[in-house]
């Protein structure tokens, strides 16, 4: 009979049909093309109706600790503690970009939301009469909150590349403020500084605060729905549930695997009325699952194109999560946490309290789980969290691509470690009752910080690995300072960040495919100037520098060099201009280039080195 008021009235029938009809929407009305073309066209406004629905509801349910007088001489040192821990990750690193493949997409997404409210990446385009125009785009796999959030501050600001900075910044001040509300609750003052301190102490986190991608707001979702949860689960009000499931809604659409968090976010409101005998179903909460509708849809893009998932960047990948990638991935975990050299931008203090706090939450769950769901809600939803948390980190641990020691990965360990952090938080109170356990805490942060922080972050080891995004950011220094000035780039390293400035960009695959029309425009000087971005490979052995087969272009073109920066004994970047064009020859080189094209058989890394030049490249260094 317990159960039964969820089925007592006429709101209840009508989310459970409104539920199947979500379903329905998502998962059967519309063919893969259609779904895709849906998130297109519509999902920019159903992120702004999310959104504007949360922001309402959020702030309404905060009415009750608006700052007074004596609240603020109160919270001043944690305002401090907040604001220098935020100036604190933007210290060491430089402000941007570190995942290339993500930061670049997801402001082409924020750039189409912004001027054609479409949720769409530029794959082509041109300069055409001092205007940019899209030529070709399409929807990517990526979700749509941090591409939505970016476009408001290009709509609020105008459209900068570098806004991205900004909105990562003002990001991780409300990771820093939120990390120390969630302490707070969990232990007091003293607790909430704690996890401030263990939060600034992973580079990792100062990493990506500043760059360009959607990680931190994946961290700042998580502990914000956890907030607002606890939040509701002690003031059971219309208001606060309203908040709580909408900022669900949000965070379920930040990353791909972040959905798994509706799990905790349903058994939270329903932990509630179980409590509370009695279902609340406002309209919002009824118009949630119209809500969470672009989940499925985007989805489709995967069925289109089995590439999305890019199983052929790792080899022997078979499919993009099994049990069969666990075990590799622990170790590559460990290597990541226990990393005591430099090379890693982790924490092995977080890992150390972490480890221990996981091991004891579980014993205390485990122990007292009956008197923390029938006499601490908040306590409650907590573990729920936690629970969902330990989902989370599992599945990332079966992930086809998930060794987090790797450059291009580790950044899908930041929720792990606000499990890690958060646990060890919620068990110290539990397991000591000694006054000085916060303060011990907080001066091994500071200490770890001083002593480790620090300079592996002004080490920039972990960074400079990654020569992509190091690529990537040199020539978009290169792009800035072409100013309005018309250019043709061919580049096949980081073609899509040239629309992101509103220059005109192709590929040496589609210059092959359309030669003809390449020669049209060359002979006709549509464009100042035609740059070409190439990699190259040093042959230490024989001393001979030689051009990636996937960035050459034949002899039928003469290049004019502008300028090369070596990244690596062995590998290069060159930007040039075109200097001349051989017709003939470029028209032979696209024919064989097509073929080869057609054929896969166009080599992707410039050059493979045998480690002994490197070494002996090193040997005689002067």
């Amino acid at each position: 009979m317990r159960a039964a008021f969820l089925f007592m009235s006429k709101r209840s029938i009508l989310l459970a049909l409104i539920i199947l009809l979500s379903l329905v929407l998502g998962f059967v009305t519309f063919s893969p093309p259609q779904a895709v073309n849906v998130v297109r066209h519509g999902g920019y406004w159903l992120v702004l109706l999310a959104f504007v629905l949360f922001a309402w509801y959020f702030f309404r349910s905060l009415r009750d600790v608006w700052p007074e007088r004596r609240i603020v001489r109160g919270w001043w040192r944690a305002g401090l503690l907040v604001l220098g821990a935020t100036v604190f990750l933007h210290l060491h690193e430089r402000h941007e970009f570190k995942v290339v493949s993500d930061e670049v997409v997801l402001g082409s997404t924020a750039m189409q939301m912004h001027f054609e409210r479409q949720a769409a990446v530029i794959v082509r385009g041109y300069d055409y009469a001092g205007n940019f125009t899209p030529f070709n785009i399409y929807v990517d796999k990526r979700p749509l909150v941090f591409p939505f959030l970016l476009s408001l501050v290009h709509d609020l600001t105008g459209y900068r590349v570098a806004n991205v900075f900004v909105l990562n910044g003002l990001l991780s001040l409300a990771l820093t403020a939120l990390f120390y509300l969630l302490g707070r609750r969990l232990g007091g003052p003293r607790a909430g500084a704690a996890a401030v301190l263990l939060l600034c102490s992973v580079p990792l986190v100062a990493q990506n605060a500043t760059g360009g991608g959607f990680e931190l707001l994946n961290m700042v979702m998580i502990v914000l729905t956890l907030w607002l949860g606890q939040r509701y689960a002690e003031r059971p009000e219309t208001i606060r549930l309203c908040a709580f499931v909408l900022a669900g809604v949000l965070l379920a659409q930040v990353r791909y695997e972040s959905a798994l968090f509706i799990l905790p976010v349903g058994a939270t409101v329903f932990y509630v009325w179980w409590r509370e005998r009695r279902a609340d179903l406002p309209w919002p909460l009824i118009l949630t699952p119209l809500l969470l509708v672009l989940v499925p849809l985007q989805h489709n893009v995967f069925n289109l194109s089995q590439t999305i998932w890019q199983l052929n960047d790792v080899a022997g990948a078979t499919q993009p999560f099994g049990l069969q990638y666990f075990y590799e991935n622990v170790g590559h975990a460990m290597n990541f946490f226990f990393s005591f050299d430099g090379t890693q931008p982790s924490s092995w203090l977080v890992a150390i309290f972490g480890t221990f706090g996981v091991g004891f939450f579980v014993l205390t769950l485990y122990k007292h789980h009956r008197e923390i769901f029938a006499l601490e809600p908040a306590t409650a939803v907590f573990c729920i969290f936690i629970i969902g948390l330990l989902a989370h980190t599992g599945l990332m641990l079966c992930y086809f691509w998930g060794k987090w020691d790797d450059p291009i990965i580790r950044r899908l360990s930041l929720p792990a470690h606000v499990l890690l952090i958060f646990a060890f938080i919620f068990v110290l109170p539990r397991l000591t009752s000694h006054r000085r356990r916060w303060p011990v805490v907080i001066g091994a942060g500071l200490a770890y910080i001083a002593g480790v922080t620090v300079p592996v972050s002004a080490m920039h080891r972990f960074t400079q690995e990654n020569f992509a995004a190091r690529t990537t950011n040199w020539i978009g220094g290169y792009i800035r300072a072409l100013g309005s000035k018309s250019a043709l780039a061919i580049d096949n390293n980081t073609g899509l960040q040239w629309f992101l400035y509103h220059k005109s960009s192709i590929n040496p695959a589609l210059l092959s495919q359309r030669p003809e029309a390449f020669l049209y425009h060359y002979r006709r000087h549509s464009f100042n100037e035609i740059i070409v971005v190439q990699r190259v490979g040093l042959d230490l052995a024989a001393n001979q520098r030689l051009v990636s087969a996937e960035d050459d272009l034949g002899p039928g073109i003469q290049l004019e060099l502008i300028e090369e920066k070596a990244f690596a004994p062995a590998y290069l970047v060159r930007i040039s201009r075109v200097a001349g064009v051989d017709e003939a020859k470029f028209l032979a080189w696209a024919q064989e280039r097509k073929k080869l094209t057609e054929a896969k058989q166009v080599t992707l890394v410039p050059l493979t080195v045998d480690a002994a030049q490197v070494v002996e490249w090193l040997r005689q260094l002067p």
